[in-house]
């Protein structure tokens, strides 16, 4: 009887203990950094990356071994770049090429590469890249009024190689051949090719950067937006076009879609699975007001195009609903939930499916004697729709959530920090704050399984309700880390690093974290809080 009345006890103490099926390894702890840029680089040789940055200080750098332990320590600062513009400065990208850490800096007008040793955190390299103009004539007034993209630089590698392409986008250049340039660099920093991409025939006077995706040294594919204005001569198109190493003239594919993508983001993907570029566009189709009340609402249309990278054609399109997360939330969250969130990032699995995740969100903008003041966003909902080689949605699963950051979060926000992109709050007219690097959620796609995680209030874990039963989310000191396992149509969650205590909190930054699937290895900054003691670690967590 006493061995029955044991097995039950173990039986019931199961389900909380089931993050500790993952291998959980922590650093030394040290003081958690209130504001600025952090980020975590895990390399191919095992080692791990943590990055810091803060005005005036440079970029804390410190190494850590296989064993955890750290191994090195250093501040970096520059003749070339300013370390009192941190605080504004945009992270383009950080990645390993060549088994070092490439961190790519943009502040405004140029683009700066630091190559950083692994082992011992040493700047080996830095150069200036490239750079556009400073400003132009009521350059301002076109892109808040006139629907006009702002000048920028992007950077896109190859995620199978060690290749990257630089594009340089000066959508206010005179020359109209001029205003988008690619830079396609091999793994040893070596340009092997560059060209200025012209519309085709020059039949468009404006263009439109939408996305990139760079295939080895081989070619560098670009899609872009081309029109004319409020003129009718020539219809709007999105062209998809390639750019192969040796040639200096893009090949350009004219898109036959029925819809103005004026307005779009994209995430571009190059699925070598079936050998196909995947497109997903987010794309503003209308907005409307009420005259006496600040709030708009926009609406969106979300295509998945499929493009054979040898013609250029599109063998397929897909209007992404997300039919079966609504489903999903109406059988386990609410009866008439209708599931309304935006695209956040596009994800293909090692078994070909596609996963798209979306997010609910609002924007509220606080205004005093007609100037902002404040604007935040209301984050809610996720959605997951898990795609088949076709387009076809397989599954879907919605989860809820209710959070809220200090400044506007841009469109396709996850999917731009999986590369390692940063855009300081103080880019929106804000202060410093770290607020937002908790918020969102990340997707882990492991070998054995899919998961969420996001940071949540303890005493959201037990709901399954709507956003309007549920505490928002301000500031984390309350939250804990919450993982969420996707099955087959149902999903089981846990506290990711154990189950709180009373006066005890275990939270991560989200946005500094990295997953590497080749190790099967999740890297974040946690913050294990203690009553009013606050203490920082690097974690890594090593799922099933």
């Amino acid at each position: 009887m006493k061995n029955i009345l044991l097995f039950v006890a173990l039986l019931a103490t199961f389900s909380p203990v089931f993050a500790q099926q993952f291998k959980i390894e922590k650093s030394a702890g040290f003081e958690e950094p209130e504001y600025g840029w952090n980020r975590l680089l895990q390399l191919k040789n095992g080692n791990t990356l943590f990055f810091h940055a803060e005005n005036k200080e440079g970029i804390i750098v410190v190494a850590y071994d296989k064993s955890r332990k750290e191994i090195a320590r250093k501040t970096i600062t520059s003749q070339l770049w300013s370390v009192r513009r941190l605080k504004t400065s945009i992270i383009a990208s950080l990645c390993e090429i060549n088994g070092e850490a490439v961190l790519f800096l943009l502040q405004d007008p140029k683009l700066y590469r630091l190559r950083i040793s692994s082992t011992t955190a040493d700047v080996i390299k830095e150069d200036d890249l490239g750079s556009l103009p400073l400003s132009v004539p009521f350059g301002g007034f076109a892109v808040q009024f006139g629907n006009a993209d702002p000048n920028n630089i992007i950077v896109e590698k190859d995620p199978t190689s060690d290749c990257y392409a630089t594009i340089y986008f000066n959508g206010f250049a005179k020359d109209r051949s001029e205003r988008i340039r690619v830079v396609h660099y091999n793994g040893s920093h070596t340009i092997i090719n560059e060209a200025f991409y012209e519309s085709p025939g020059g039949a468009f006077k404006y263009l439109r950067y939408i996305g990139c995706v760079v295939d080895g040294d081989k070619r560098v594919f670009v899609t872009t937006y081309g029109h004319n204005g409020k003129s009718d001569d020539v219809a709007a198109r999105v062209i998809v076009s390639s750019l192969k190493v040796g040639e200096k003239d893009f090949g350009h594919k004219l898109l036959n879609f029925s819809i103005d993508f004026n307005d779009t983001k994209s995430v571009m993907l190059y699925n070598r699975n079936n050998n196909k570029i995947q497109l997903l566009t987010l794309s503003q189709t209308g907005r409307s007001s009420k005259f006496f009340s600040s709030s708009t609402k926009t609406y969106f249309l979300t295509l998945l195009s499929y493009i054979d990278p040898e013609t250029l054609d599109v063998t397929d399109v897909k209007v992404v609903q997300g039919q079966k997360v609504s489903e999903y939330a109406q059988s386990n969250i609410d009866a008439e939930y209708v599931y309304s969130g935006l695209p956040q990032h596009m994800v293909i699995n090692k078994d070909n499916t596609t996963t798209i995740l979306s997010e609910e969100s609002r924007t509220v903008t606080t205004y005093r004697n007609g100037s902002v003041v404040q604007e935040r966003t209301f984050i809610g909902a996720l959605g997951i729709s898990e795609l088949s080689d076709t387009g076809a949605e397989l599954r879907g699963y919605a989860i809820s959530k209710k959070q809220v950051t200090q400044s506007i979060l841009p469109a396709l926000y996850v999917a731009a920090r999986s590369k390692g992109v940063y855009v300081p709050p103080t880019q929106y007219g804000l202060g410093s704050t770290n607020v937002n690097q908790f918020m969102s959620f990340d997707y882990i796609n492991a070998p054995n399984g899919r998961y969420i995680l996001f940071n949540d209030l303890p005493v959201n874990y037990e709901k399954n309700e709507s956003e309007k039963k549920r505490k928002t989310m301000s500031s984390v000191s309350e939250s804990n880390t919450i993982c969420f396992k996707l099955g087959d149509g149902k999903i089981d969650k846990f506290f990711l690093f154990g189950e709180p205590k009373d006066d005890q909190a275990i939270f991560c930054y989200i946005q500094a974290s990295d997953y590497n699937k080749d190790i099967n290895t999740y890297a974040t900054l946690l913050v294990e809080r203690e009553r009013r003691k606050k203490e920082a670690k690097v974690a890594w967590v090593t799922f099933e």
